[in-house]
């Protein structure tokens, strides 16, 4: 049968390439996009969106080249912390490693109202585990330098969004859905399918 769409599935190959590709994309992260950092809200990010896993369907490396993706992370926010400390208004900046969905990975810098404010998630896990220090351990790079709150990568579907689809809110209950309330947007469906790890540095 053709495929219109070539497949996300081959075998990657050149991976030194790809190192080469993750070093590039290291220094360029270096200076954050500031141009609408301007007011409480506003919020600047990077993600690693080299070829070929960062696509519409995203495609995860594996876990020795997601460690190269997560030094360049931790470099990023030490600079990042310089430039946003020498502006002078108060930032909530993070890390925030996606396990198993590595390529979701990113870092984030959001303008909060008053230093030391921090972004707080609905997603926070209500599960209880240490960060997998030993899953992670990359050399000459500390990871224990940093607090570690988990929270829930999920499916979510708004119930409002129901009417569009092919199944009901008891198919989505029956495949391991929750429903929750969102207080702002309604009900909504949520199915965790992995973790999200939020850093930021530990202040002395």
């Amino acid at each position: 049968m053709y495929k219109q769409y070539p497949s996300n599935k081959k075998k990657i190959r050149g991976w030194k390439r790809r190192i080469r590709q993750i070093d590039i994309w290291g220094e360029y992260i270096k200076e954050p996009y500031l141009k609408h950092f301007n007011k409480a809200g506003d919020y600047t990010y990077e993600r690693c969106i080299i070829n070929p896993f960062y696509k519409l369907d995203k495609r995860h490396p594996p876990l020795w080249f997601y460690k190269k993706i997560i030094a360049k992370f931790i470099v990023t926010y030490y600079q990042w912390d310089k430039i946003f400390n020498d502006l002078g208004q108060p930032y909530d900046l993070q890390i925030m490693l996606y396990d198993p969905s590595y390529i979701r990975s990113e870092i984030i810098c959001c303008r909060v109202d008053e230093p030391g404010d921090k972004i707080r998630y609905a997603w926070e896990s209500e599960v209880k585990k240490p960060f997998p220090y030993d899953k992670f351990h990359i050399n000459n790079v500390d990871l224990k330098q940093f607090d570690w709150i988990l929270t829930d990568e999920e499916l979510v579907l708004f119930e409002s969004e129901l009417e569009y689809e092919d199944f009901t809110a008891e198919d989505l209950l029956a495949d391991g859905y929750i429903k929750k309330d969102s207080q702002k947007n309604g009900f909504y469906y949520a199915k965790k399918i992995g973790d999200i790890w939020v850093g930021r540095l530990k202040k002395s």
